[in-house]
């Protein structure tokens, strides 16, 4: 049945909309006329085809959200229906409806909107009840709807996935689902559709022209053109790669984004291709345990089009490596897909006919898009698809994933031969070692190590005496460190770092002491370096903290992190953390510019000297997630693991005051606060005001010109690295765990802005 429409006799868009519908329904006319002889279009066999082990799945550095690697099974393991619950990500317009449909005909338990309609009541229910929502339908569904946040929670609350009742649950949230519904012991196991980022757009489009029953329901869009509609400022981009990394679409999405959606379809998905209807559903019912030889599945198969008849003719052929040509089916009901006969003349003579009823205009251009479809080089197309880069990186992707994972389907109930369950074996094994935690996280229980948890004052605990405890930076290279430093000194501070261990500032070392090394500059020292491990181990066998009477000190700062606080500090005397963090991918590439020049630095490189950013870039070297290692204390030989990330967040989120490099001035202010600095003072206004002008660094990006010479802030200017070069992607996979550590910063120091606005 259609549904209602307004009046449209006094709707004055109704007469623009049916002009233009018979226009473009009469250029389709003549351009039928034009092509009568090419009927199909032929779908461009994917190139480079690779087998298992020398393709998508090859052990290499994972990258999985932490609920991912938890709660869901992976894809190369024997699926299991009576221990694992598995969850359907309907992505719009991509063949979701029909998969929910033929499931329901199956007599499958469904969790998806249905179950939580008023009208069947049993929303309030405060337990999972299994019911039919329509009396001799003969399919069930679960009293939770599951394609929205409120409901998951709810799902959450009462047990949906514990309970084993669901045969297939429905969500368009699958990050918020796969946190929120499983857990290690009850797990999932996640399936979907993809279709074409274009073809799926375009599909929207059209169908939210005239679906009045949908909350997005567009009628203002049925008087634009595609290309107009593609051009609006508040169009949807990149559904699929926000949607995997949880990301709401206000906020921006990148390649570190969509090196997240990658691996995480790769590693935990099946996936199904709406061009490939028939065989996904394959797939699934693998996946499902659905035995496709009963009555019942044949009949439903055969209601949706998934049977393939004995006299059928293929749509299309798909050329292979070889000369050889493989004949594929598609599912009778599957719209706007890659492989179809273009727009018939005898269709569009029918339609024709059809608008000759008004009420019909909007319906035409749904029902004619079923069989159009734009193409690279389209305008429309490459503008729906310059507004989704990162969806069409990832949609190939998934299609060389979709080969891939034949093998492995297919492989689930053959008996495998003994090299291959080893290999299997050493795959899985480096995936769970490498597999990361995502941005912003939750730590949960994650439990700190107790010489740091007894060492260290938590943020919230009140700020003790100097004989109790000591202020300590901790110092990340190339972040604003030195900056800061020289903003206290210039206030007149007593610090603890490298400069009170220099032999040319002569000093009784039999004793801890306090050294002025400057005479036009008010800041003091204490006479020992803690900012190597053998200065460290020195200062506290000199008394260093301990000695009594200590002489004033008002901040340590080292790089040192976990060698300090469990040699220096102790319960009785703990270390209050704070920090300047700076992006993982400028702070490198800081870092290679100043190295390039600083011959005085013990780490500089000859080499570098003359090599590019893009040459220095191409490897590891030698300083890969420098802040995580340091916070866990592990070596560059050292393997990190999702456990590591997980503890360094859970030290920043616990222990320190963050402060950011491009938020320096803010960041200067809360440290300001913490330690106490009066900011009314006319000396202290006066350091503030000439060490943040920079804000904590003198590479500015508006001044791009590489110099030769060292200036006052140890740092130089230099050029930015550009966003989604070679470089930069090659950076991003070299430092990911900190890169993901650098974004969980940046939320906890959102979050701390409200500890010192009060």
């Amino acid at each position: 049945m259609l549904p209602t429409t307004r009046n449209q006799t006094t709707d004055p868009r109704r007469h623009v909309a049916g002009e233009r519908s018979r226009a473009f329904a009469a250029v389709i006319l003549g351009f039928c006329v034009l092509s009568v002889i090419d009927t199909f279009r032929t779908l461009e066999p994917y190139s480079g085809r690779r087998s298992l082990l020398s393709s998508a799945y090859l052990a290499t550095t994972s990258t999985l959200l932490p609920w991912a690697h938890h709660y869901l099974v992976d894809v190369t393991d024997k699926p299991n229906p009576d221990a694992e619950t598995a969850l359907f990500w309907h992505i719009p317009k991509s063949g979701g409806t029909t998969a929910k449909r033929l499931y329901q005909c199956m007599g499958k338990t469904l969790a998806h909107r249905v179950g939580a309609d008023p009208r069947y009541g049993h929303d309030q229910e405060n337990e999972i009840v299994v019911f039919e929502p329509h009396e001799g339908k003969d399919w069930k569904v679960v009293n939770v709807d599951t394609t929205i946040k409120p409901g998951i929670l709810r799902a959450k609350e009462l047990g949906l996935v514990q309970s084993h009742t669901t045969d297939l649950i429905f969500t368009m949230e699958p990050a918020f689902a796969g946190e929120q519904l499983y857990d290690e012991v009850n797990k999932g196991r996640f399936l979907s559709l993809f279709r074409h980022p274009v073809d799926r757009a375009t599909s929207m489009f059209f169908y939210l022209q005239t679906a009045t029953w949908e909350r997005t329901y567009r009628p203002e869009w049925a008087n634009m053109t595609v290309l107009e509609w593609a051009n609006l400022k508040n169009f949807e981009s990149d559904y699929m790669v926000r949607k995997l990394v949880g990301k709401k679409f206000g906020d921006p999405a990148d390649e570190m984004d969509l090196i997240i959606a990658k691996e995480l379809v790769r590693q935990r998905f099946i996936v199904g291709l709406m061009d490939e209807m028939v065989e996904s559903i394959r797939r699934f019912n693998i996946v499902l345990g659905v035995d496709e030889s009963s009555e019942r599945s044949q009949q439903c198969m055969e209601d949706f089009g998934l049977l393939t008849p004995k006299e059928v003719t293929p749509a299309s052929p798909v050329v292979t490596d070889g000369s050889e040509e493989t004949s594929k089916t598609h599912a009778a009901d599957k719209n706007n897909s890659n492989k179809h006969p273009k727009v018939s003349c005898v269709i569009v003579y029918v339609l024709l006919l059809l608008l000759t009823y008004e009420r019909l205009t909007q319906l035409f251009a749904v029902v004619l898009f079923s069989f159009l479809q734009f193409v690279e080089g389209d305008p429309e197309f490459d503008a729906i698809a310059a507004r989704n880069p990162l969806d069409m990186i990832l949609y190939k992707y998934i299609l060389q994933l979709f080969e891939d994972q034949k093998l492995i389907i297919d492989s689930y109930f053959e008996e495998a031969e003994e090299e291959e369950q080893e290999d299997e074996a050493i795959i899985e094994e480096v995936a769970n070692e490498l597999a990361l935690l995502p941005p912003g996280t939750d730590v949960g229980t994650s439990l700190l190590p107790a010489e740091i948890q007894a060492n260290l004052a938590n943020i919230n605990d009140p700020i003790q005496d100097k004989e109790h405890e000591t202020p300590f930076f901790w110092h990340v290279p190339k972040s604003g460190g030195t900056t800061l430093q020289r903003m206290y000194f210039c206030m007149g501070f007593t610090l603890a770092n490298e400069v009170g261990g220099n032999p040319k500032f002569d000093s009784d070392r039999s004793k801890i002491d306090v050294i002025s090394p400057w005479s036009d500059n008010p800041g003091q020292v204490i006479n020992v370096d803690v900012t190597s491990q053998e200065g460290i181990i020195e200062a506290k066998n000199r008394g260093f903290l301990t000695q009594t009477p200590h002489p004033h000190l008002d901040l340590i700062s080292s790089q040192e992190f976990k060698f300090a606080t469990t040699t220096l500090f102790s319960p009785e005397h703990k270390g209050r953390m704070f920090a300047l963090f700076r992006h993982p991918i400028d702070r490198a590439v800081s870092k290679f510019y100043y190295l390039q020049k600083a011959t005085w630095e013990s780490t500089y490189n000859e080499r570098w000297k003359t090599m590019t950013l893009e040459t220095w870039a191409q490897r590891d070297r030698g300083e890969n997630n420098w802040m995580v290692r340091m916070l866990v204390g592990k070596s560059n030989r050292d393997l990190l693991t999702t456990e590591d990330l997980e503890l360094a967040k859970e030290i920043v989120r616990t222990k320190f005051v963050v402060g950011l490099m491009d938020s320096f001035d803010e960041s200067v202010h809360r440290f300001n606060v913490f330690l106490g600095v009066d900011e009314s003072d006319a000396r202290n206004q006066q350091c503030i005001g000439q060490f943040t002008s920079t804000e904590g660094d003198s590479h500015a990006s508006a001044n791009r010109k590489v110099i030769a010479t060292k200036n006052q802030w140890n740092s130089y200017s230099h050029p930015d690295v550009e966003f989604g070069s070679p470089a930069w992607v090659s950076l991003s996979k070299i430092h990911f765990f900190d890169i993901l550590l650098y974004r969980y910063v940046r939320e906890i120091f959102d979050e701390q802005r409200t500890l010192f606005n009060a």
